[in-house]
C-alpha cells in the first residue's frame, strides 16, 4: 500500500459533542487535527481515540519486499489520508477530564474506525465496543489485508 507521507497536521472543521466544549449539544468549529496514531487524533490539544478501534502497537512489524515497517507506523499514515483535508465529524462516546475522549468520527459520511478495520490496519478493541467492528476484522484477516497479509 503506498501512501501519501503528507504532513500529520491540517485545518479541518471538526464537530465535537458537549464533552469536548462547554456547549449544550454539538458545536462546530475551525479546529487543527494532528494524527497521532492509527486510532488517535488531538483537536486543539485535546487526545481523541477512535471508538472502537486499536491501532496496531509500536513494536509490531510489517515485513514486505524484504523491509520491516512499523505497522503502527502505516496505520497512522492510512489515517492521515483518510482524514486528508476533508470535514471530520466525531460523536462522543465517552470521556472524562482526566483520559482521552472516545469518540466515533467520520469524513464524508464514512466511519473512520470502519474504515481502519476493513483496510486491515486497526483491529476491533471489543472491551470499547462490544464487538461492533468484529465482522470487518474478520473480513479483513480473511482477505489478507493490511497487517494481515503479514501474519
Amino acid at each position: 500500500m503506498n501512501l501519501p507521507s503528507a504532513a500529520l497536521r491540517g485545518f479541518h472543521l471538526i464537530a465535537l459533542a458537549a464533552m469536548l466544549m462547554p456547549l449544550a449539544g454539538h458545536a462546530t468549529l475551525a479546529a487543527e487535527i494532528s494524527v497521532i496514531a492509527g486510532d488517535r487524533i488531538e483537536v486543539e490539544g485535546r487526545d481523541i481515540h477512535l471508538w472502537g478501534v486499536r491501532a496496531p502497537e509500536a513494536d509490531a512489524l510489517c515485513h514486505g519486499n524484504g523491509q520491516g515497517e512499523p505497522c503502527a507506523r502505516v496505520s497512522r499514515r492510512l489515517l492521515q489520508a483518510l482524514i486528508g483535508n476533508v470535514d471530520v465529524i466525531c460523536i462522543v462516546k465517552d470521556g472524562s477530564p482526566d483520559k482521552p475522549v472516545s469518540a466515533q468520527c467520520s469524513v464524508d459520511g464514512a466511519d473512520l474506525g470502519h474504515l481502519m478495520i476493513t483496510s486491515g490496519w486497526a483491529t476491533d478493541d471489543r472491551a470499547e465496543s462490544a464487538g461492533f467492528y468484529e465482522l470487518q476484522e474478520q473480513a479483513a484477516r480473511t482477505e489478507r489485508v493490511g497487517m494481515w497479509k503479514y501474519r
